[in-house]
């Protein structure tokens, strides 16, 4: 009777150490939030980012549809106290060369953004802190100051504008977010 109770005990053990694991896992999916914060253990550096970055809309008058979805996020890096933001940028690789820098408006207002790197390694990163949704999407990361992010944290509407190759034949592109409701922006904002 003992050894019955016994296989009872530990079988009840090992089932609610695996519900209670399941529903710990539940409960820490992280790019569930607004804003998240993690550790890179390839770097050390704590990154403070969005759950998941805004969706930039092109409208296109073309069968593909390639070209429609752009991408935008800040991201803070912070190493032992030093805390640098950044803003990441993603769009269709359709004529953006290296030399091409897109430009970023916030309510019909452009921000001065420096030089771009196109590389997670320009935020002293080993990989992005945002997934890349497509192979074919161009990367670029600007460093950014406290006014910018408090500019994005207010922010009604947002546009990218790629500049076209006018050798190449390819136009600009526009693409544009209504922020709405949206408190991803603001919750970051007000971290700084």
């Amino acid at each position: 009777m003992t050894s019955h109770r016994n296989a009872r005990c530990a079988l009840l053990a090992i089932v609610f150490t695996c519900v209670a694991g399941l529903l710990g896992g539940c409960a820490s999916l992280p790019d569930d939030a607004a804003v998240v914060e993690q550790l890179d253990p390839e770097t050390g550096l704590t990154v403070l980012r969005l759950g998941h970055p805004l969706e930039l809309y092109r409208e296109v008058y073309r069968q593909e549809r390639a070209d429609r979805f752009g991408f935008i996020a800040p991201f803070e890096t912070n190493q032992m106290g030093k805390r640098e933001v950044f803003l990441w940028v993603a769009v269709p690789a359709e004529g953006t060369g290296a030399s091409t820098t897109p430009t970023v408006s916030v309510d019909g207002a452009r921000l001065e953004l420096g030089p771009a790197g196109n590389a997670p390694d320009f935020a002293g990163l080993r990989s992005s802190p945002y997934k890349i949704p497509t192979p074919w999407i161009a990367t670029f990361y600007f460093r950014v100051d406290s006014d910018t992010a408090s500019r994005l944290g207010t922010a009604h509407a947002l546009s990218v504008n790629v500049p076209g190759d006018p050798g190449e034949g390819t136009p600009d592109a526009q693409y544009t977010a209504q922020v709405g409701d949206d408190p991803r922006l603001r919750e970051f904002a007000a971290r700084h």
